[in-house]
């Protein structure tokens, strides 16, 4: 059985892809820390811009799409791609709005990514 949109139903394909591919878009990745040089400051950056960063969630799909969501609600969404033997992803490509983040760890449970030398952390439940 399948929940829609939040999570995949087996492998969905995974051999016609690179496993980085596979691991970032086998379903939502929700927020859990924010670091900056060794410490936890996610109390910190909630207080500062008002977002916690636990009910921020990620989805990344195969097409090339993703969709961030805060408190349910959509907070940004456009395209995604790999760079830098798939190091680096890049949003929103030949837009105002691009912007890079390099993967720091990228798992079957976990994805870090660095971005304003920041350490945003999330995790999956597979």
């Amino acid at each position: 059985m399948c929940v829609v949109s939040l999570s995949s139903c087996g492998d969905d394909d995974d051999d016609d892809v690179s496993p980085n591919v596979a691991l970032l878009t086998r379903g939502e990745w929700t927020g859990s820390a924010i670091f900056f040089d060794g410490q936890d400051i996610s109390s910190e950056f909630e207080a500062d811009f008002g977002i916690d960063i636990t009910r921020y969630t990620s989805l990344f799909e195969r097409d090339g799409s993703y969709t961030d969501h805060y408190d349910g609600s959509v907070l940004a969404d456009g395209t995604w791609e790999y760079e830098n033997d798939e190091r680096v992803i890049l949003f929103d490509k030949g837009t105002s709005d691009e912007y890079r983040v390099v993967i720091s760890k990228l798992d079957e449970r976990e994805l870090y990514y660095i971005q304003g030398g920041a350490e945003f952390r999330f995790t999956r439940q597979n």
